[in-house]
């Protein structure tokens, strides 16, 4: 028999659980600026009662204008002035007490310092520092422990990428050794994919279904799921997805292969390939670095190499020829350096040298002569290389469908490094030359901006990415754009970076056409999360809401231990997608897109896809409860020869839903026979859909109420 499942929202609304009273954390954020302000407000999202989540906040000087008005009323205590470097500041904030510490300011030289020194006062405490120097950042990881150093400019970058293409495309990221992509796009008739395909078809494989937005109504949903999350399976697994109906969805878009030692023959198969594929260029490229990064080394190693020959030289003549000087010794050694061994030993002439001496002497000359060869040969690479740099044509600008990148500091940088990635025609446009490298890769525009824009071929552009740290030019360049792609048969949607979140909303107001981002507002909730412990891996924008990529490293008494995937997918409303774990074995092996009925074990890493919501949930345990589902089988099926169909049904029942071996085994003993389960309703989709594969069955939800 079919299942049965309600479509009245009234019957769909998730229960409510009460948790017990516990202590409050204490957290301290250190900087007041954009990215401190929006970390506080993310760190308040955590907050809920019972649980509280207690902010002190320390700077340097007394804020007279909040960027966020209300802020000073979501602090514990009142704000705590001073240097947040020196002992007695940190020890007045609580430093003693905290859970974590954000050290947010723009001065990362402070920010180290600071982070130091609250680990000496606090030898538990998680540190979260904002910082761009990542060879640094991995030093201090391994020194200071339970440490996160994060980017707060490099984090949103493709964010900013994503806007500007403006495609389908919502965010690319790696996790483990993974590829994955995010796509947002509209439903066409026709479509084998998703035209009228029921929403718990979606899941399955490498693709998971992550928003659906109704083309008919879409704020008056069909029917809610009995999920924690407000975006992931809101809908029932029967809705079916129509023409015109906006999707989200991730799928894995490449796998990598583990790294292998190449072995000459494979290194030069790749290089044949390089130079079939046309990738010879950045060869060459990395081997001159490489080689101009060890020219200062070689030299000093053929130096003292020098040295060690001409000592040994000397001493070997001086004490082999009767009646050779000292001087005379020095100055015949300094000779076979420079290669006159014939000059030494007289040609023809009866050398008075021993036989071994002059091989040994001759061995000198040509180490000598190898090594001076050397040298010259690396710096005539040099000279050689820098002239052909030099006289290489710079790129020419493109004519249509390229993006303008206005500005090229830290965020300019990363975007114009992610677009060639994405081998992305563009243009960078900058007011001072202060990367000569680009020369010769991208297309630069270099001086007064506004004026250097009219050569960049706006009114053929795909888009403007304006990410200079002056938003009043960032602002000045959307406008400058939109007038000159106006009356054109196309949409244009320049990019806008802006120092604060409430200009940002200002701003996409004057401006719907255009995507106005804050990179500190889209930073913090990463912060926030990486406050409580949590791995974050990258962020993206879905449908208004921040989405965190999110590691976890399962550990005893963790909130997700023992737990099945379906308990923590829609219990707190996240999406696993890769889950790393280890073999009877001991192998490491990694399950991309896992099932709902996977168990986790201590020492797995599982990584997710989670708004703020769903890592305060983690956090807590605070899980939305399934609901009662009635299970009953009203005949005996027809037993073949040979099959076990009731073991095969009991398994199921096992690994499908929070059955017990031993009562899953008891109801099919039974049979015919009715027994109530707690399922979420994804889950409940699943158990009718397989099960009446063996037996006729019917799942029918049960009334709380």
């Amino acid at each position: 028999m079919p299942a049965h499942y309600p479509l009245g929202p009234e019957t769909l609304m998730p229960m409510v659980t009460q948790f017990p009273a516990t202590d409050h954390d204490r957290f301290i954020v250190c900087g007041l600026g954009s990215l401190g302000q929006q970390s506080i407000v993310s760190l308040k999202k955590f907050d809920d009662n019972p649980f509280q989540v207690n902010i002190t906040a320390v700077d340097w000087q007394q804020i007279l204008t909040w960027e966020i008005n209300d802020l000073p009323n979501l602090l514990a205590a009142p704000l705590v002035v001073g240097d947040c470097r020196r002992e007695d500041v940190l020890k007045k904030a609580g430093i003693e007490t905290s859970r974590a510490i954000l050290i947010v300011t723009s001065d990362e030289s402070t920010n180290v310092e600071c982070a130091i020194a609250a680990r000496r006062l606090n030898a538990d405490i998680q540190i979260i520092l904002r910082s761009s120097r990542h060879s640094l950042n991995a030093l201090l990881q391994r020194q200071l422990g339970k440490f996160v150093a994060l980017d707060a400019t490099e984090l949103p970058a493709m964010t900013f990428v994503l806007a500007g293409l403006g495609d389908d495309t919502v965010s690319v990221f790696t996790a483990g050794r993974h590829r994955f992509r995010v796509v947002e796009r509209f439903v066409q008739a026709g479509d084998p994919r998703f035209d009228r395909q029921a929403v718990q078809q979606l899941h399955r494989g490498r693709f998971r279904l992550l928003d659906l937005a109704p083309v008919e109504n879409p704020q008056q949903p069909l029917g809610w799921a009995t999920t924690a999350s407000s975006m992931f399976y809101r809908w029932q697994p029967h809705v079916r997805v129509a023409p015109g109906d906006r999707v989200a969805y991730i799928e894995v878009d490449a796998v990598a292969d583990p790294p292998q030692e190449d072995s000459p023959l494979t290194a030069f198969s790749h290089w044949l390939e390089d130079l079939r594929s046309g990738d010879w260029q950045r060869r060459l490229k990395s081997w001159r670095q490489s080689s101009e990064q060890s020219l200062e080394r070689v030299v000093a190693i053929a130096l003292l190499t020098a040295i060690v020959l001409w000592i040994s030289g000397t001493l070997i003549l001086k004490a082999t020829i009767p009646g050779l000087v000292w001087v005379k010794a020095i100055t015949l050694g300094a000779i076979l350096l420079l290669g006159g061994y014939g000059d030494v030993f007289g040609g023809f002439d009866m050398p008075t040298a021993p036989g071994w001496v002059l091989l040994v002497c001759l061995m000198i000359t040509l180490t000598s002569i190898l090594v001076v060869l050397g040298v010259l040969g690396l710096v005539a690479d040099r000279l050689l290389s820098s002239r052909f740099d030099f006289l290489q044509k710079r790129p020419r600008i493109p004519r249509q469908q390229h993006v303008v990148v206005v500005g090229l500091g830290r965020i300019g940088r990363k975007v114009t490094s992610l677009l060639q990635e994405l081998n992305q025609p563009l243009v960078a446009v900058d007011s001072q030359a202060r990367h000569p490298e680009l020369y010769t890769q991208v297309p630069l525009l270099i001086g007064n901006i506004l004026e250097e824009l009219s050569a960049a071929n706006l009114a053929t552009a795909k888009s403007v990415i304006a990410v200079t740290d002056d938003q009043m030019l960032n602002l000045e360049v959307a406008l400058l754009a939109s007038e000159k792609t106006l009356g054109r048969d196309r949409t244009f949607a320049p990019v806008v970076r802006t120092r604060s979140q409430a200009f940002s909303d200002n701003l996409a107001a004057l401006m719907p056409q255009a995507q106005v981002l804050c990179p500190y507002a889209l930073s913090a909730e990463a912060f926030a999360g990486a406050a409580f412990g949590e791995n974050i891996l990258g962020l993206f924008r879905l449908s208004g809401q921040t989405i965190l990529i999110t590691e976890y490293v399962i550990g005893s008494g963790d909130t997700l231990a023992g737990k099945q995937l379906a308990q923590i997918a829609y219990g707190y409303g996240v999406v696993p997608i890769l889950r790393e774990t280890c073999d009877h074995k001991g192998k490491l092996c990694s399950i991309l897109m896992p099932t709902d009925d996977q168990r986790l074990l201590t020492g797995d890493r599982l990584f997710v896809l989670s708004s703020i919501n769903g890592l305060r949930r983690i956090e807590r345990g605070e899980m939305t409860p399934p609901r009662r589902w009635r299970l009953s089988v009203e005949a005996l099926p027809h037993v073949r020869p040979n099959a076990e169909p009731q073991q095969q049904v009991a398994d199921l029942l096992t690994k499908l839903t929070d059955c017990s071996p031993e009562r899953a085994r008891s109801f099919v003993e039974q049979l015919p026979a009715a027994m109530d389960i707690q399922l979420y309703d994804y889950q409940a989709a699943r158990l009718i859909q397989t099960l009446n594969e063996q037996l006729p069955v019917r799942l029918a939800l049960i009334d709380d109420c």
